[in-house]
């Protein structure tokens, strides 16, 4: 049982992981597009953007989330 938790453990730090580099990735398009954009497309595109971010932040927290409560099952 214990090995099958730890598994499921890694699983979601490669998840993590991933969303991570979604953020990321979404940071750094959002900074290049407000740095070119002009006023129309920063208030349209931006907050697109923004929602995509939250959305990435608020994932990788539930994982976090799952994961510390697998740790405490197995207590590690």
């Amino acid at each position: 049982m214990e090995e099958k938790i730890r598994e499921e453990i890694r699983s979601i730090e490669r998840r993590m992981e991933w969303k991570l580099e979604s953020i990321n990735k979404a940071v750094e398009e959002f900074k290049e597009s407000a740095a070119s954009y002009d006023a129309y497309h920063i208030t349209t595109f931006l907050p697109g953007k923004i929602e995509e971010i939250t959305r990435c932040r608020t994932e990788v927290e539930k994982f976090a989330e799952q994961k510390q409560m697998l740790e405490y099952m197995i207590g590690a």
